[in-house]
C-alpha cells in the first residue's frame, strides 16, 4: 500500500509542478518513484526468500533378510573361485543369461527424474523390461478420463409391454442419431390431443406419460414411413407451442417426425426425434435410419395388440375403421352409388360421462342408438370414445338436409345429451385415393365444425 501511496503522490507532484512552474516538485516526483521501486525490490526479495527449496529423494531400497533366501553364512572367496566365478559370468553373459548389475542404478536414476520428463518419455515395453524396471513401474500409470455418457432422465411407456419392447429400441435410437427425445406420440382427432405411448428424453421435463391438447396438429398431409425434417425450431422454422410432449419451453435445434400407421390401429402415430444439434438430422444416412426404425415401431405395434375382444362382443366392432371406410367405398363405386361420411362427436361427452367407465358405455350406447333412429338407411359405427362415423348411401343435393336433421335431432339443452353435437360430413368425390384421404376431410371438418358450432359439409 506504501508503495502505490508514493507512485500516487509523483503523479500529483508531477501535475503540480506543471501547473505552478516548480521545478523541485520534479525531483520531488522522482524521489518519490524510486522510494516505490525500492519498496516493491525489496517485497520481491522477501516472498523468493519464503519459497522453501523441495529435493527429490531417491528410494530407499528396503534391506532384506538373506536368510529368506538360504543364505545362512558368508565366507571370503578365495583367488580360485574368484576366476571361476568371472568365467561363469561370461559364459551366461554369452547365453543371454546375465542380469547387469547397474540396472538397480539406472531404476533409482529414473525413479528420481522430474515428473515432466515422466510424461514426455514413452514406457518401454513389458518384453523389452528387465525383471527390475518391470517392479519398479508396475504401479505408475497415467491418468485416462472417460467422456460422459448422456444421462437419461425420463424413459417411460404407456403400457408393460411397449415397455419391454419399444423403449430399448427407442433407447438405441436416440444413441444412434445423438437425439435429445425420441417419443412415440399417438394422435387423437377430436379433439386433437396426443398421447405419450414412449418417452425416452435426456430433459427432466419431458412428459413420462398423460396426453396433452393441441390447437393445431404436428404434421399434416405427408406420407406414411417418410421422415419430415425441421432444420430450424423457432422464428421462421418448426414452432416450439407445437413441442407439447415438453411440460416447459425447450431451446432443441432440430425436429424430425415420421408418421406411422400400423394395418392394426385406427390412430396415426408420430416418431417424434429432437436434438441440441445444429445439423443432426439433416443428412440422408440419418433419415433413412428414422424410416428403418419407423417401420421396425409399425411393425411392433401390430404384433403387440392388446385388444382382447369379449365373447359377446361384435366381430366387426374390432376391425379397423381404415378397412371399414376402404370396404364402403369399394361397393359403393362398385355399384355406382354416392356416399358420404359423416363424423359425429358428442361435444360434453366427457363432462357428462362422469370418472366411471360404466358411465361411459352407457352413454355411448345412448347415444348410438339416437343416430341409429335418425339417420335412416345409414350405417353407424363407432370410430372413438363418444365420436361415430355414419355412411350415407343419398344423393348430395339431400346431404345438407340429412346432416341438418342429425345435428337437430341433439338440441343443446337435451338432458342426456346436453350441449348437442358436432357434425362433419364429406361426400366422396374421384379425388379421394384411398379411406385416409375420405377420413382427414371427414375429420377437418368436424374439427370446424366444433369451433364454430355449425354443420360442416365438404363436397
Amino acid at each position: 500500500m506504501l508503495r502505490v501511496l508514493f507512485i500516487i503522490l509523483a503523479v500529483v507532484s508531477i501535475a503540480l509542478a506543471m501547473v505552478l512552474g516548480q521545478p523541485l516538485l520534479y525531483l520531488l516526483a522522482f524521489i518519490l518513484l524510486v522510494g516505490a521501486a525500492l519498496l516493491l525490490t525489496m517485497n520481491m526479495r522477501r516472498k523468493h526468500r519464503d519459497v522453501p527449496e523441495t529435493f527429490m529423494q531417491a528410494l530407499e531400497q528396503p534391506e532384506e533378510d538373506l536368510s529368506s533366501f538360504g543364505i545362512l553364512d558368508i565366507k571370503p572367496r578365495s583367488a580360485s573361485q574368484v576366476s571361476s566365478d568371472e568365467a561363469n559370468a561370461t559364459k551366461a553373459s554369452d547365453s543371454g543369461l546375465d542380469l547387469d548389475v547397474h540396472e538397480l542404478e539406472d531404476s533409482v536414476e529414473q525413479l528420481s527424474s522430474d515428473s515432466a520428463d515422466k510424461e514426455d518419455t514413452p514406457l518401454p515395453s513389458s518384453s523389452s523390461m528387465s525383471p527390475v524396471d518391470r517392479a519398479r513401474t508396475a504401479g505408475v500409470s497415467k491418468a485416462r478420463t472417460r467422456a460422459p455418457r448422456p444421462r437419461i432422465m425420463v424413459s417411460e411407456a404407456d403400457s408393460a409391454v411397449l415397455a419391454d419392447v419399444l423403449i430399448p429400441c427407442l433407447r438405441s435410437l436416440r444413441a444412434s442419431v445423438d437425439a435429445y427425445t425420441v417419443c412415440l406420440l399417438r394422435q387423437e382427432d377430436v379433439p386433437l390431443r396426443y398421447q405419450v405411448e414412449v418417452m425416452v428424453s435426456q430433459n427432466s421435463y419431458a412428459r413420462n406419460g398423460g396426453s396433452y391438447s393441441a390447437k393445431e396438429p404436428m404434421l399434416s398431409g405427408h406420407k406414411a414411413l417418410v421422415p419430415v425434417v425441421y432444420p430450424r425450431v423457432g422464428p421462421n422454422g418448426f414452432p416450439k407451442n407445437k413441442l407439447g410432449y415438453y411440460h416447459e419451453s425447450i431451446d432443441v435445434r432440430q425436429v424430425a417426425i415420421v408418421p406411422i400407421l400400423p394395418k392394426k390401429h385406427d390412430s396415426l402415430f408420430l416418431m417424434v426425434v429432437d436434438t441440441m444439434n445444429d445439423d443432426g438430422l439433416e443428412s440422408a444416412s440419418v433419415r433413412v435410419l428414422l424410416e428403418q426404425y419407423a417401420r421396425l415401431v409399425s411393425t411392433i405395434l401390430d404384433t403387440t395388440d392388446e385388444r382382447i375382444p369379449d365373447a359377446a362382443e361384435d366381430i366387426e366392432a374390432l376391425r379397423p375403421r381404415r378397412e371399414i371406410i376402404a370396404d364402403e367405398m369399394e361397393h359403393a363405386r362398385t355399384m355406382a352409388l354416392p356416399l358420404s361420411l359423416a363424423l359425429v362427436y358428442l361435444n360434453r361427452g366427457e363432462a357428462l360421462s362422469g370418472d366411471g367407465s360404466a358411465d361411459v358405455e352407457g352413454l355411448e350406447d345412448s347415444f348410438s342408438n339416437r343416430l341409429r333412429s335418425v339417420a335412416l338407411d345409414a350405417r353407424v359405427e363407432r370410430f372413438g370414445e363418444l365420436t361415430y362415423g355414419v355412411f350415407y348411401h343419398g344423393d348430395h343435393d339431400q346431404l345438407a338436409e340429412w346432416a341438418s336433421r342429425i345435428k337437430e335431432s341433439f338440441p343443446d339443452q337435451d338432458e342426456p345429451f346436453e350441449g348437442g353435437v358436432s357434425v362433419g360430413v364429406v361426400a366422396m368425390k374421384d379425388r379421394h385415393d384411398g379411406a385416409d384421404e375420405l377420413r382427414a376431410e371427414a375429420t377437418a371438418a368436424l374439427a370446424e365444425s366444433f369451433q364454430s358450432g355449425e354443420c360442416i359439409i365438404v363436397e
